[in-house]
């Protein structure tokens, strides 16, 4: 029988870029919980290939946007099936990269060396937001009209920045075709760029830097095939989750954007529910300096982590602590915005 294998043994000096790519992978990225960073990268290549397809029908006007909404939806052969597969992308997405997060800040895999995975980790997170926010504005119904007025409405209240953010995005002091035009650029041009960058760089990091070591993982396999074929696996059964959600749960299309009628449900999309509930709960500078710096202390985060620790702090317990306070807390103020 074969030994347990250390580490260094199944490990060669990497001699060029394609080698860094190569490099034998632990044993415990095979581990379910240990996938949930591979899970969004496939759904950002399901994002861009149905994001393509969308764009062949789309007109970003707001005499024409809800239309041809509508016939992707009603017309196009299998266009409710495509839109569906775009819209729980993102939301898989999304949800997998929270997953993610939590696993990462549980486990404290982004102890030194890994400081600068866990904050292009972040940046990610905060633009992949971004996208679903933009593309969630583009169907331009009622509901997501004013859904995109009180998001925007809550970036306008940020200090110093707010209200010149606001009007780069409405294009003035409401929300008017301008705005769609230009959420329709972000959604399709810039964002999409920066995330795969993002992406890319994220990825190229996290090679360069190693995994972090983790108790009970002691083998190393090959990138390819056996990590391949197991990511191609898990890839097989997103698609099948993605298409049994939208069989299920196929896009609808409410009534069209009525400036003039507030929708019944003007919240946000799920994602933007528990910080929409914050500002709305709490006095309006505390609520956003408190949101602001949550941020910021999300980015930095290891490097707080390494000061405690040295002072002592059981960090792995303060982060199962603090984990399990924050996610309670996001639950709760999603569960509010629900009944409100």
């Amino acid at each position: 029988m074969e030994s347990a294998a250390s580490p260094v043994e199944h490990r060669a000096e990497p001699k060029s870029w394609i080698d860094y790519i190569q490099k034998d992978l632990p044993e415990h990225l095979d581990w379910w919980p240990y996938t949930l960073g591979a899970i969004p990268l496939t759904l950002f290549g399901l994002l861009v290939a149905t994001g393509l397809l969308l764009t062949f029908y789309y007109v970003p006007s707001p005499d024409k946007a809800y239309e041809s909404i509508e016939q992707i939806t009603n017309e196009v052969y299998l266009g409710w099936f495509v839109r569906g597969v775009h819209k729980f992308s993102v939301d898989l997405m999304i949800l997998f990269l929270f997953f993610h997060v939590i696993r990462v800040f549980v486990t404290r895999a982004y102890r030194t060396p890994g400081e600068l995975k866990w904050v292009t980790g972040s940046v990610v997170l905060l633009v992949t937001l971004g996208m679903g926010f933009t593309g969630y504005s583009l169907v331009y119904d009622n509901v997501s009209y004013w859904g995109m007025t009180v998001v925007t409405n809550m970036l306008g209240t940020l200090p110093i920045v707010g209200q010149p953010l606001l009007y780069l995005l409405r294009g003035g002091e409401e929300v008017s075709g301008g705005t769609l035009l230009r959420l329709y650029d972000l959604h399709t041009k810039l964002l999409p760029v920066l995330l795969g960058i993002l992406v890319a760089g994220h990825v190229v990091v996290v090679r360069l830097l190693g995994f972090a070591d983790v108790r009970g993982s002691r083998r190393f396999h090959p990138f390819y095939p056996e990590h391949t074929m197991m990511m191609g696996a898990v890839a097989v059964g997103l698609l099948v989750l993605i298409t049994d959600l939208v069989m299920i749960f196929p896009p609808t299309l409410g009534p069209p954007a009525d400036p003039q009628e507030v929708a019944s449900d003007v919240s946000p999309p799920w994602y933007f529910s528990a910080p929409y509930m914050w500002i709305t709960l709490l006095p309006g500078p505390v609520a956003l300096w408190s949101l602001l710096g949550a941020v910021g202390l999300f980015v930095v985060y290891p490097f707080l982590d390494r000061a405690l620790s040295e002072r002592g702090w059981p960090m792995t317990a303060v982060n199962a602590g603090v984990g399990t306070a924050v996610v309670l807390l996001v639950v709760v103020l999603m569960m509010l915005d629900t009944r409100m």
